[in-house]
């Protein structure tokens, strides 16, 4: 019972790490949400993933990056106007927590992606465990790999 526990995570450790490469290779982006600008569909420390998208319309929850006071930052919100000007298109977006429109207006370059699937609490790992899970993980994976290693060369000495 216990190869097969330690064969079975070694796969799923496998498996993710090869789905997280895969889907950034694609162009897939992952956030933890820091505010409550979205709530009450999406609740602060939410994981999100967005999809890289060009066909954004008005209701579109999009993620873009917008410069304040020489700072960059991600912004997740959504799309309630779109306009030309100045023959560029720019979206108006607003948090669906808040009582105004954002202050500036998001050109299509600084739009990373379009909501894909939003994963409640998560985050929360994501957010406070980064640094404890980036060293677990090589270390586990290590181990499971070193058995599985073991077990296979004890099997053709056999």
């Amino acid at each position: 019972m216990r190869n097969f526990l330690e064969s079975f995570l070694a796969y799923i450790l496998f498996s993710a790490l090869i789905l997280f490469i895969l889907l950034h290779l694609l162009g897939f982006k992952s956030v933890v949400v820091l505010t409550d600008s979205m709530e009450p569909g999406i609740s602060p420390f939410s994981l999100v993933i967005v999809s890289p998208e060009s066909d954004i319309k008005i209701g579109d929850v999009i993620l873009y990056e917008v410069e304040l006071s020489k700072k960059k930052y991600k912004v997740l919100h959504r799309v309630i106007d779109i306009k030309e000007r100045e023959g560029q298109i720019i979206y108006m977006t607003k948090g669906d927590n808040r009582g105004y429109i954002d202050a500036w207006y998001v050109n299509k370059e600084d739009i990373i992606g379009k909501l894909l699937i939003s994963v409640p609490y998560v985050g929360y790992v994501s957010y406070y465990g980064i640094h404890l899970l980036s060293l677990i993980y090589p270390l586990v994976s290590t181990y499971l790999f070193y058995r599985l290693l073991l077990r296979i060369w004890v099997k053709n000495e056999a």
